[in-house]
């Protein structure tokens, strides 16, 4: 398999149209349309039904976008890993943290802490344990909401605290609203198997509560989902720290739409497994 087909895969699941798809990753229609069949053949199985309008996931689709994202994600941290050993100090502290932490968070912890000298790894939360866990990193800093990832047999103590929050901007297309328990308007979603999609999907389903229209916008990087709120292209729930200095605004939602979480330092124990 090739992480190009997986790149084939997902446009083709957020345009649902070949045409669309093909210009989203910059190729031909009839390559576009090789690729994902080579992929298909790998699998063993249609993706994809090309009779509907729009077109539509088979079964096997539906399953196989349940692990695409998350391979996809897979692949790039074991990128960042390779990379990072290359490194300009002969032995450097190894830091591993989301993309968020590392733009927030982190530079003013370093500072308290008077740490330096250190190798920077921006991965995925499931990236970053990982890396703890087989002592690829000596310390991981990551978002955790309790009961959403295993701590188990590592050294964990919270250093922080932050919150998601559905936010818009002040001149927003279509306003979320929420009525009967449906949540309509622009609405900007995670990525399906991201750690912050399945939290607000959790919470959405807690208080049932329904987002009526597909998302317009999907995305794993809160940042980008952030400069599209920015845009006045929707709302997406945005951890607070990205929030410091914008102009955007909390959704008109009941109190229990903000999702807390803490900022935890992780660090391998003396029995963790060694890969």
């Amino acid at each position: 398999m090739e992480l190009q087909w997986i790149e084939d895969f997902l446009a083709l699941c957020q345009t649902r149209n070949f045409t669309r798809a093909a210009e989203a990753v910059c190729t031909t229609q009839s390559a576009y349309s090789r690729r994902v069949q080579r992929l298909e053949e790998w699998l063993g199985a249609p993706l994809f039904d090309r009779e509907s309008r729009p077109v539509s996931l088979t079964a096997a689709g539906e399953e196989f976008l349940t692990r695409a994202y998350r391979l996809r994600e897979e692949i790039f941290d074991a990128r960042r890993a390779v990379l990072s050993v290359s490194s300009h100090f002969k032995k450097t502290l190894r830091i591993y943290t989301t993309n968020t932490l590392a733009a927030t968070f982190l530079s003013s912890w370093l500072v308290e802490n008077k740490l330096e000298n250190y190798s920077l790894i921006v991965a995925s939360i499931a990236g970053c344990l990982e890396a703890v866990k087989r002592k690829h990193a000596d310390m991981s800093l990551i978002p955790h909401f309790d009961g959403q990832e295993t701590l188990l047999g590592l050294q964990a103590q919270e250093i922080g605290q932050d919150r998601l929050i559905l936010v818009t901007a002040p001149k927003q297309r279509r306003a979320v609203v929420l009525t009967n328990g449906k949540l309509s308007g622009s609405v900007m979603a995670y990525t399906p198997g991201t750690t912050y999609g399945m939290r607000i999907a959790t919470m959405l389903a807690q208080h049932r509560i329904s987002i009526q229209d597909l998302p317009s916008c999907e995305s794993a990087s809160a940042e980008a989902l952030l400069a599209q709120v920015k845009a006045g292209l929707g709302s997406a729930w945005i951890p607070e720290l990205l929030l410091r200095g914008s102009k955007v605004g909390r959704c008109a939602v009941p109190s229990f739409f903000d999702i807390p979480y803490k900022i935890m330092l992780v660090k391998p124990s003396q029995d963790s497994h060694t890969g």
